[in-house]
């Protein structure tokens, strides 16, 4: 009789997918290796495949377990915030805390990765939302919303694939757009 083996746990997955983020921010798209994200997770290979069927399978779930947890799930955070002003500062701080080496490498990734790149879009698409809705509430002006949005998101891609690493400058971006949207 062959013994049937048990599904592999949500921690279990979560800690590959974890270490593949992981991963990708230290050695880029290009270092995402099953060897790297097994040695970062502290297992064996057998263990990776046992919670994966495959290396596709864990590429196409390691990029939408970016998009819920670095992206959807900071987005919800954010909009139980009530007061819309409070919840640009959180906004900020969200954009200010995303680890900017995996968030470049994913950047990367989806120019030669056509389902990473629908993954992208649609994260910026939905932070651009959440900011310029957030925006409207607090001005009032949908066109200076949808700017704030666009250049708040501007600053914050040209953050993540610059050369020259400077969270102050970010936020002091982040701060100067934050008060002319204002009007402080």
């Amino acid at each position: 009789m062959v013994k049937k083996l048990s599904a592999p746990s949500e921690r279990a997955r979560r800690r590959f997918l974890d270490a593949g983020l992981a991963v990708l921010g230290e050695r880029g798209h290009a270092g995402l290796k099953l060897a790297q994200v097994c040695k970062a997770a502290g297992a064996t290979t057998g263990s990776f495949y046992h919670a994966f069927g495959s290396w596709a399978e864990f590429k196409v779930d390691l990029i939408a377990y970016w998009r819920d947890e670095r992206s959807r799930r900071l987005i919800r955070e954010a909009l139980a915030v009530e007061d819309p002003r409070a919840r640009l500062d959180v906004l900020v701080g969200i954009g200010l805390a995303l680890d900017r080496d995996s968030e470049a490498a994913i950047r990367v990734w989806s120019t030669h990765d056509r389902e990473v790149l629908v993954h992208l879009t649609e994260v910026d698409r939905e932070r651009t939302e959440v900011i310029r809705d957030t925006s409207l509430q607090v001005t009032g002006d949908a066109d200076a919303a949808e700017r704030f949005a666009q250049v708040a998101m501007y600053l914050l891609i040209g953050y993540q694939m610059g050369t020259i690493e400077s969270l102050d400058a970010l936020r002091f971006g982040f701060d100067a757009m934050l008060a002319r949207a204002l009007g402080e």
